[in-house]
């Protein structure tokens, strides 16, 4: 297992190195901010919301329709798109420009991958 350095916040900085990504910030199942970047206070407090709720809503309509396991929903607005990416424990909510959806896929795995062994005991 690779060691991860640095919190929440530092991978989500990382994130706004892709040229495409414009704000970051991942959230409890509740749409408690865990971490943020690109993103300011009440617009992170309303986006974690946003992403809980979608997470949330999408998770109970698939389990109900028995359509396995949801990971990502992505929504396009007319200026760009907004990815949530279900971490288990949390989610990762991320902002774009309009884009392939894989390809801010991939990175937004990488990014679930280290928040969550952020959250791993130590063992």
């Amino acid at each position: 297992m690779s060691e991860v350095v640095g919190g929440v916040d530092d991978v989500l900085v990382e994130l706004l190195g892709h040229e495409e990504i414009l704000g970051a910030l991942a959230v409890s199942v509740e749409g408690l901010v865990i971490g943020c970047a690109g993103i300011e206070g009440s617009d992170a407090e309303l986006a974690g919301a946003l992403g809980a709720a979608l997470v949330g809503a999408t998770e109970r309509t698939i389990r109900r329709l028995g359509a396995g396991t949801a990971s990502t929903v992505s929504i396009a607005t007319s200026d760009g798109m907004i990815h949530v990416r279900s971490g288990g424990d949390f989610a990762l909510i991320v902002f774009s420009e309009p884009t392939d959806g894989s390809a801010v896929g991939q990175v937004c795995q990488g990014a679930i991958s280290r928040i969550g062994e952020l959250f791993q005991p130590v063992a």
